[in-house]
């Protein structure tokens, strides 16, 4: 095929506009002829015309897409559209309508759209109109929408005061005069000068004109410019009002629209900005009636673009989602159907020629393009139509490349300000490539590599060095190596996309003929020759391009040093703690775990045990020679040595994960630059996973080892994860490490175990089988304490450890401990501390805690007289009268202790109630020997029966059981309410007749043994009689004091003066009476009954007294008779005097003439002392009480 271009429909060499400005306007015919309405595009537009040609909710369209996706085309165009420009005798809107095919509805509403309002566009890109402010000004925005607006009415927006000056003429009919009148006195026109407008000539010349078109002095006009700056004063309203004005003076339906190309990334990250631009489209849609439209552009859609910013309000989003709910997404679907369109569309022969080759290589095509698994997976040629109609290009290169760009200007790569919007478009990019294709024939296909050319221009020079370099220095080595540098470069930021050598391969396929096994050769070498010059870096199996200073820092990271040490205690890391994961070897048989020492290479990390697992990799020395592997194993039955498989990757991986490490780690500090920053925490995160890479590699290799044993090869495990395989291999370690293991069996000797052995009554089989015979372990354990007793040699827990633990054993000491533990509890074995013979519990005290192990002997156990044993089952039944069912010594005493111990608390408990019942005291003697015994070890407690044995059953039946009878008999009550008795009535009984009864009762009370004999009949005889004394006793005391108090209660009620008082005052007169009748009636102690009777006349002298103070004066005479002192007035009144007074108190007054009356003389003699004491009572007002 001679040129490739014959078989498009148009000619891929001709002038496409493929770069759109806002500014450019000297191609809109053609780009309107030339656009292409996607049926993406024409399903986004449709919403867009029937919301237009109203007025619509609202006036804001939000045109969002990636690099290259048309959205400033598609801007630029609707601003054409919508103003109906007309070129030659072709409008534009027509021309564009004419280019909807299957949508009349949308046909007819953009028709109808321009037809109902005729409009002017305003199109502009924001960031070359921003020149004239500052970003950090919170008006830029608004600043750049004055410009714009006045520069389209022919002002000069660059300055608004001057702007707003010439308005004001133009309004005014005065803006044309002026020009004229100021050329004619400047001599440049206005449109020239007004740049220098500070220029005092300038200033001159205007005020000369403004002066002859109003015909007026021109000095007026001095300084005219500076008035109106001053006067000036920006603010969205006014801006709005401005615009409104404007669009009123073109008539009735008329929009001024504005077409704003790529605010997104202006107002990205300025939350100011955002709700300035808000704000202005929502003024516009309000001062102008929905007469003013905002279109704008932007690389993200608006959610992405301001829904993280935490700045901006939940009310202030919806707002800018509200405004601009005319949403215009362009996806890449768009970006396809647009360069098939406007680029790669066939000619007849060349849809026949494309055609055949689909058909031809149709199978082959998916073996070629298909991408590894890992990473990002893209589509193929779907059926001969997309083949065609995408033909030399392949279907992943439109997706895979909009990604890499997207993903190298995040990492700012292109140059200048912006450089990653616009720069080039996709289209320009796809032509580029078309151009290039000068040697092309059927069958070939576009490389990936091929679209570097297409940005190469546009990308900072130090980001492309390598590749700059790499054409100098490689050009004649391999041109391969270029190419896929070139490729890797375009995808070095997007992740997604794994770039394997088999991706890279696909990358770089350049024709459907091509053999798939050669050119992968062909790929790893060029990878490696690469690899080697430091121009990429591999992590595994992917391969990354490096930047200049990445290159520089890989260089560094290959200098460093390691050594071998490092890499062996790497090594060991990866083996022990990422493959095995496994601190210890757990034996599957029995669940035991086993420390080991962990070697690689021969260098030995960490705390060295008997188990070993030696690693060797191809660095060891002795690596080659099979027969020292075997000789080392067979020489030390502890040890596997596991050989892995030679591979220089795996090695050269290691390493460098360890240099990459230490660089990272050495240059990580606060004074790097960002760029330097960044690169040290990819390196860190690469490494890491390089780290994991090395993980999966290891296992690998582990799974493919040989494995050394007991001198020869294992081969039994024939797993491929190498976990597995090393598990397995090292049960036949164990195995031959440790032969007396197997008599353990599959028992779960541990912990729980030893307890239940130990708590156990009867004999457990730690192993199965009959429970009375002793199992090949027991009687290994059994054998080494009988040895070392007979060498004279002492036997510690410690000693058992040492021994079991190591070869041929291998036993955990729990399953020593398990083991010993069962030897106890068959009576093969004492433990002794000291000279104390331990019992079950002090044993499981020592077995279950480490430090006492070095200090417990183990005994063979002591042969006892049978003799002993049955004497001891004898007291046991008498005494506790309870049969020992237990057969080994130790059980029989050990249960003999349990029952003295429940026997000792018994006779405790009786001993606390010695306040009740003082005789339980006696019980005391046989407490001593029974704790006494409790503390022997069992040989002195069957050993020395005889001494103990007649007392206690004498004990136990003299006194004993005795008080059992009596304190569970009703005597015990009977005895319990001697002693109340006695306590509660001890002053009752000096008023009765007792002494006799009394005797009885503190005879019983002291007695020794009161439940012998009839004691305790005859002592409730005589408490029954007492009782019944003290019952009569009370009863006559209280008889003759209830009679009294009742007397004078009807002695006070028959009073006058009580009867005076109100029937509250009697209550309270009367109540310390009735008090006192309450009490008498219910008082048991007869000495109060008599002290209460003593005192009556007094209380009821008292209440008469209360009566009379009771008594209200009714004269001022009565008054000062009633009250000791005081005026008339009372101003200092008194306490009132008794009225009452009792004939008691009335002798005490009397002085009697002589000491003794005897004569009848001394009667009259001490008879007339008391008729003076009487008579001054009386004269005093007083009332003597005779009752």
């Amino acid at each position: 095929m001679a040129n490739l271009n014959s078989s498009f429909l148009k000619d891929y060499n001709r002038p496409i506009e493929t770069v759109i400005k806002a500014d450019d306007k000297d191609h809109i015919y053609d780009e309107v002829s030339e656009y292409v309405i996607t049926n993406d595009i024409s399903n986004k537009i449709a919403n867009f015309f029937e919301a237009y040609k109203e007025k619509g909710s609202t006036n804001g369209v939000w045109i969002s897409g990636f690099f290259g996706s048309g959205k400033s085309h598609l801007l630029k165009i609707l601003s054409y559209v919508l103003e109906n420009k007309i070129y030659g005798e072709e409008s534009l809107s027509s021309l564009f309508a004419d280019k909807v095919k299957d949508d009349p509805k949308l046909k007819a509403d953009i028709l109808s759209s321009i037809a109902k309002h005729p409009s002017e566009s305003i199109l502009f890109n924001i960031d070359q109109q921003a020149q004239i402010t500052s970003k950090s000004d919170q008006n830029a925005l608004l600043q750049v929408f004055y410009k714009v607006f006045f520069d389209h009415q022919g002002f000069y927006g660059f300055q608004p005061h001057i702007a707003e000056f010439e308005a004001y003429l133009e309004k005014n009919a005065k803006y044309e005069l002026f020009k004229n009148e100021f050329e004619k006195e400047f001599g440049k026109t206005w449109i020239e000068a007004r740049n220098d407008y500070v220029d005092p000539l300038i200033n001159d010349a205007i005020a000369v004109a403004l002066g002859k078109i109003y015909n007026t002095d021109s000095d007026k006009y001095e300084d005219y410019l500076d008035q109106w700056e001053d006067k000036h004063r920006a603010s969205i309203e006014d801006f709005a009002n401005k615009v409104a004005e404007y669009i009123t003076s073109k008539g009735k339906g008329f929009r001024l629209n504005f077409f704003v190309d790529e605010v997104g990334q202006y107002i990205a990250e300025n939350t100011k900005l955002m709700l300035n631009l808000q704000t202005i489209a929502e003024s516009l849609d309000t001062k102008c009636q929905g007469n003013s439209w905002v279109f704008v552009t932007s690389q993200e859609d608006l959610e992405s673009l301001v829904g993280d910013d935490r700045q901006i309000q939940k009310d202030d989003f919806s707002k800018i989602q509200g405004r601009f709910s005319n949403r215009i997404p362009l996806t890449s679907s768009n970006v396809d159907e647009v360069i098939e369109r406007r680029l790669l569309e066939k000619n007849n022969e060349g849809q026949v020629l494309f055609g055949n080759l689909y058909e031809q290589e149709q199978a082959n095509l998916r073996t070629l393009l298909t991408f590894s698994e890992i990473g990002m997976q893209f589509k193929l040629y779907r059926d001969e139509e997309d083949f065609v109609s995408k033909y030399p290009f392949i279907p992943y290169q439109f997706d895979l490349f909009q990604q890499c760009i997207k993903s190298l200007s995040r990492h700012n790569v292109f140059q200048g300000k912006h450089a990653s919007v616009g720069e080039r478009s996709m289209l320009g990019v796809f032509q580029e490539v078309l151009k290039n294709l000068n040697t092309f024939q059927v069958g070939n296909l576009v490389t990936f590599d091929l679209m570097f050319h297409g940005i190469a221009g546009t990308l900072r020079t130090e980001v492309q060095n390598a590749i700059l370099l790499a054409s100098n220095q490689l050009e004649h080595r391999s041109k391969l190596a270029i190419r896929i540098l070139k490729a890797l470069f375009l995808v070095k930021y997007f992740d997604s996309f794994k770039t394997t050598a088999r991706n890279i391969q696909i990358l770089l396929t350049a024709d459907v003929r091509v053999n798939i096994n050669e050119f992968g050769k062909e790929i790893e070498q060029a990878l490696t020759l690469l690899e080697e010059e430091t121009y990429i870096q591999r992590r595994g199996e992917i391969y990354e391009y490096l930047t200049n200073e990445e290159k520089d820092i890989e260089e560094e990271i290959k200098d460093i040093r390691v050594e071998d040490d490092d890499v062996s205690k790497y090594l060991a890391s990866v083996f022990f703690d990422g493959i095995l994961k496994e601190g210890k070897l757990k034996f599957l048989d029995n669940k035991q775990d086993f420390d080991y020492t962990r070697i690689v290479d021969g260098l030995t990390l960490g705390r060295p045990h008997e188990l070993q697992l030696s690693f060797i990799t191809s660095e060891y020395s002795e690596y080659t020679n099979d027969s020292h592997f075997s000789a080392k194993t067979l020489s030390d039955s502890t040890l596997m040595m596991i050989k892995l498989p030679q591979d220089k990757r795996f090695m050269r991986e290691v390493r460098t994960y360890l240099k990459t490490d230490n660089y990272v780690r050495k240059n990580n500090t606060s004074s790097n630059t960002d760029s330097y920053a960044r690169i040290l925490r990819e390196k860190g995160s690469q490494n890491s996973l390089r780290n994991t890479s090395i993980k999966d590699l290891a296992n690998d290799l582990i799974a493919s080892a040989q494995i050394y044993i007991n001198g020869s090869e294992n081969t039994k495990s024939s797993s491929n994860d190498g976990k597995t395989r090393l598990i397995e291999s090292a049960q036949d370690l164990i195995k031959v490490a440790y032969p007396k293991l197997s008599l353990l069996g599959n028992a779960l000797l541990d912990e729980a175990q030893l307890r239940k052995t130990m708590s156990s009554s009867s004999n457990l089989n730690l192993f199965g089988g009959d429970v009375s015979a002793i199992s090949q372990a027991e009687q290994e354990v059994l054998n080494f304490i009988n040895r070392r007793k007979n060498q004279n040699e002492r036997t510690t827990l410690t000693d058992l450890r040492s021994h079991f633990n190591g070869k041929p054993y291998g036993w955990r000491m729990i399953s020593t401990l398990c083991i010993v533990g069962q030897l106890f509890k068959r009576g093969k074995v004492e433990p002794k501390q000291a000279t104390n013979i331990l019992d079950d519990q002090q044993f499981m005290l020592a077995l279950d805690n480490n430090q006492h192990w070095n200090n417990t002997l183990i005994l063979p156990q002591q042969d006892i007289d049978s003799g002993y044993l049955r004497k001891l089952k004898e007291l046991h039944r008498e005494l506790f009268d309870d049969t020992n069912i237990a057969t080994e010594a130790k059980e029989i005493t050990k249960y003999f202790k349990e029952k003295a111990a429940e026997l000792i608390t018994e006779i405790q408990r009786l001993l606390n109630q010695q306040t009740l019942f003082p005789f339980v005291k006696s019980l005391s003697p046989m407490l001593d020997k029974l704790q006494s015994l409790t503390v022997m070890d069992y040989n002195q407690l069957l050993t020395s029966i005889k001494d103990y044995e007649d007392e206690l059953l004498d004990a136990k039946e003299e006194v004993l059981d005795q008080i059992r009878n009596f304190i569970n008999s009703e005597q015990a009550n009977i005895y319990k309410q001697l002693s109340v008795f006695l306590r509660d009535n001890n002053s009752n009984l000096k008023y009765i007749e007792c002494d006799k009864e009394l005797d009885l009762l503190k005879e019983v009370q002291q007695h020794e043994k009161p439940y012998a004999g009839t004691l305790i009949r005859d002592a409730k005889q005589a408490v029954d009689l007492l009782s019944e004394r003290i019952t009569d006793a009370q009863d006559e005391m209280r008889a003759g004091l209830i009679h009294k108090l009742e007397n004078y209660i009807s002695l006070l009620k028959a009073d006058k003066l009580y009867q005076n008082l109100n029937i509250d005052q009697q209550n309270i007169a009367l109540q310390p009476l009735l008090n006192k009748l309450k009490d008498a009636r219910q008082e048991r102690f007869i000495s109060v009954l008599q002290n209460m009777s003593y005192g009556i006349g007094e209380l009821y002298n008292r209440q008469l007294n209360d009566i009379a103070r009771f008594q209200i004066p009714t004269s001022v005479t009565t008054m000062t008779e009633t009250y000791n002192e005081g005026d008339v007035m009372g101003n200092t009144a008194r306490e009132p005097k008794e009225v009452f007074i009792t004939l008691s108190t009335t002798l005490k007054k009397v002085k009697p003439p002589k000491a003794h009356i005897e004569t009848s003389e001394d009667v009259e003699e001490y008879l007339g002392e008391l008729r003076k004491v009487l008579l001054d009572q009386i004269a005093q007002q007083r009332k003597i009480n005779l009752n």
